[in-house]
């Protein structure tokens, strides 16, 4: 008999958690998505999903706080009885000068980004654990974890947090056989009017091209199909090569 397969995307209702979502219920996954405020997109996500053959559930939650996600947990728990690919998308970019940066922002970004996305993940593998599925955890983090934007005193820190906490739960988990990865993307084509023009940021970008949702949601696809078996601690920069500019463009001949 063939085993059902489940995925659980957070902050699935827009954006790249949307593409994610969708893909996976491409490649025969039963999808569940948490949103906290676009419930409408989420509705539409899972409607779609549904027209694809394949299960859908939506879960609120305020990810930056532990029992909001126990509780997502537990309602999930209820509704699936297996766990086989969780993607923590879910993440708030918000940036600020430095000497502007006030409590209320640093709490707001550390909240969902690093302390939702490891409470998330510690429950995701529980349940894989409890379960005994020798499940696929992807982290989806930001290129901002390596590079020095500006503006991203609190954002840059905390994604390279939550990078570096990918290792160590790969380094913890491998002894159950879950794998952990994380992708870092760079400027990705959402659609989101908060990501300005794109002509603008090409001077830095030696492909001169965004990525797409699309190229992010099959990454973690593929990190949670047998092909990556092999594959875990490790972190997939998508980034059109961005990460590699220190100077001039002209100087690199792009």
């Amino acid at each position: 008999m063939d085993i059902q397969k489940v995925a659980f995307v957070t902050g699935g209702g827009t954006g790249i958690g949307k593409g994610i979502a969708l893909t996976l219920a491409k490649k025969g996954y039963d999808v569940a998505i948490s949103c906290r405020e676009s419930l409408k997109g989420a509705e539409a996500v899972a409607s779609e999903i549904r027209t694809l053959g394949r299960r859908a559930e939506i879960f609120s939650a305020d990810l930056s706080k532990v029992d909001e996600i126990l509780r997502m947990f537990q309602d999930f728990r209820e509704k699936f009885d297996r766990l086989d690919l969780f993607c923590n998308n879910a993440g708030l970019t918000e940036k600020m000068p430095f000497l502007e940066t006030t409590e209320e922002n640093f709490d707001r970004v550390t909240g969902v980004d690093f302390k939702g996305a490891f409470f998330c993940v510690k429950e995701a593998a529980k349940f894989m654990v409890e379960k005994g599925i020798q499940g696929s955890i992807v982290i989806i983090s930001s290129n901002n974890a390596e590079a020095h934007y500006a503006n991203s005193a609190v954002y840059g820190p905390v994604k390279a947090a939550v990078s570096k906490f990918g290792e160590h739960a790969a380094i913890e988990l491998a002894r159950y056989r879950i794998r952990v990865n994380t992708i870092e993307p760079g400027y990705t084509d959402t659609g989101s009017p908060r990501m300005g023009s794109k002509d603008d940021t090409y001077y830095k970008i030696p492909l001169g091209k965004w990525t797409t949702v699309e190229e992010v949601a099959e990454a973690v696809a593929y990190l949670g199909s047998p092909l990556a078996s092999s594959v875990t601690g490790a972190t997939l920069v998508m980034d059109n090569g961005a990460l590699l500019v220190s100077d001039k463009r002209e100087l690199y001949g792009f």
